[in-house]
């Protein structure tokens, strides 16, 4: 139930985000810079709970120890799944692409059985393949069902060709590929 907690928080800083996102494109500011905002802007957040983790050191050791995956996962992160949303976000009501997010909740509770528990038995310390919490991805499935339910009225209006006509060469044109 924590990780419920957890995403619906973490949903409503998402959410807020996508508003300033639209308030800022509305006033004529680039989604590009409200990507880069965006990112910037979870900084002092990361800071926070690492200096109270009293996690700091170790986490620099770490970026210092394997830096080629930290700059990989943070493109992935960056590039890759913020600035499209972001992207998205100036061309398209914020609440609906804010929406998206309980997808990667549901992702997430799905990604459990990759991670490995450490267990003491009376062999010795044994490695435990997590297991996925059913609960808490029907909880998440309804809550996910319920967004989705939302935004089935603009996914309706939504055509294939004029994504391809319109707002995909918009974007290549952002991007200064055509």
């Amino acid at each position: 139930m924590k990780e419920i907690l957890l995403g619906i928080l973490a949903a409503m800083f998402f959410a807020v985000t996508f508003v300033l996102n639209r308030s800022m494109e509305l006033s004529g500011g680039s989604w590009m810079w409200s990507s880069s905002l965006r990112f910037l802007f979870m900084l002092p957040f990361f800071f926070f709970i690492v200096t109270f983790r009293n996690n700091g050191k170790e986490v620099l050791a770490e970026i210092k120890k394997n830096p080629i995956p930290w700059f990989v996962w943070s493109f992935f992160g960056f590039v890759l799944f913020y600035a499209p949303l972001t992207y998205a976000a100036a061309y398209g009501p914020g609440w609906l692409i804010a929406g998206t997010w309980q997808l990667v909740i549901v992702a997430g509770t799905l990604l459990a059985p990759l991670f490995f528990l450490q267990v003491q038995t009376a062999e010795g310390m044994k490695r435990v393949r997590q297991k996925i919490p059913v609960g808490a991805l029907c909880i998440s499935l309804v809550i996910l069902f319920g967004v989705d339910s939302c935004k089935f009225k603009m996914q309706v209006r939504f055509r294939f060709k004029q994504f391809f006509s319109g707002h995909y060469r918009l974007f290549l044109q952002h991007l200064r590929i055509l």
